[in-house]
């Protein structure tokens, strides 16, 4: 099925696939399409033969059809209004004593619907404010509480990386984040280093992890016995990034070896296990954990 990509603007919809239904459009025409809040007017950024994700199996939303001068002149009242009601909408949660935080607001382009985007750390009557918001906007109202990676995602600001925020730019789906993720790369677990500018955890943790997850799947753990060109010794850190780890010799010198460089490599030796050196080669007793059938190879 061909399809078209349109750019919505500043709304969490921005860069969809839409279904041209025969409307032969170019890049860079201004279309009015379905949304979820309703009518809304974009603009052609992409045209594709075929949908992308061949395995969505919804329903692409459709392109009405291509804008004209009157749908243009009606986008300027369409911000009139947007801006009307957030101004009503600020004073009338100040008035009612909510403890609720506007966000956005955003308006149908046949102007049937307002929907108002607030975040709050609970659930909220606000009965009383979509009467008052109905009866001074004349038209349906409609409030939706979202997450706090949402209102990043629709304020934007610059994060600690220097760039504009991903959830502004690109990212639409938030991946589960946890602090294992930071942990696994050996992040210095600070609230204030790990949090993004929501106040969760920076989603840029999950970009990388399935390396970092690779690499420890590579590296022999901490408190293994292994075997190094300079001697038998135990496992004492990683670094994940270079595939190093650091030893301590029998002689309690600590070095570090590449990874590739290790002859033999035993199992994580239990608390109280002794930890003889047996010179390399594997043993029979067992004593400084490296048998003669290793469990890894590097070469």
């Amino acid at each position: 099925m061909k399809t078209v990509r349109i750019n919505l603007g500043e709304t969490e919809y921005q860069d969809q696939h839409y279904d041209p239904r025969g409307v032969k459009l170019k890049l860079g025409d201004q279309v009015v399409v379905e949304t979820k809040w309703g009518q809304g007017l974009g603009r052609v950024f992409g045209t594709f033969p075929l949908f992308p994700d061949h395995k969505a199996t919804e329903a692409l939303p459709a392109v009405l059809r291509v804008a004209t001068a009157r749908d243009r002149a009606n986008e300027e009242r369409i911000r009139s209004l947007e801006l009307d009601g957030k101004t009503t909408c600020t004073r009338k949660i100040t008035e009612l004593e909510l403890p609720m935080k506007l966000v956005d607001v955003k308006a149908s382009f046949d102007r049937s619907r307002v929907t108002f985007y607030f975040y709050a750390d609970e659930r909220i009557d606000f009965r009383d404010l979509v009467k008052d918001l109905a009866q001074q906007l004349h038209t349906r109202i409609e409030m939706r509480q979202i997450r706090a990676r949402d209102v990043g995602s629709k304020l934007g600001c610059v994060g600690p990386c220097g760039r504009e925020l991903c959830c502004k730019t690109f990212l639409k789906d938030y991946d589960p984040i946890s602090v294992r993720m930071a942990k696994d790369q050996n992040l210095p677990l600070n609230p204030g280093k790990l949090a993004g500018m929501c106040g969760r955890l920076k989603c840029c943790l999950r970009y990388e992890h399935s390396m970092y997850e690779e690499a420890k799947r590579r590296l022999p753990k901490v408190g293994s016995p292994v075997e190094a060109p300079e001697g038998v010794g135990i496992v004492k850190a990683r670094n994940l990034l270079t595939e190093s780890v650091v030893i301590e010799l029998e002689d309690s010198v600590q070095i570090t070896v590449k990874a590739a460089d290790l002859i033999h490599i035993g199992p994580p030796l239990d608390e109280g296990a002794p930890r003889n050196s047996c010179g390399g080669g594997g043993c029979s007793s067992g004593g400084c954990g490296i048998t003669s059938a290793p469990d890894i190879t590097f070469s």
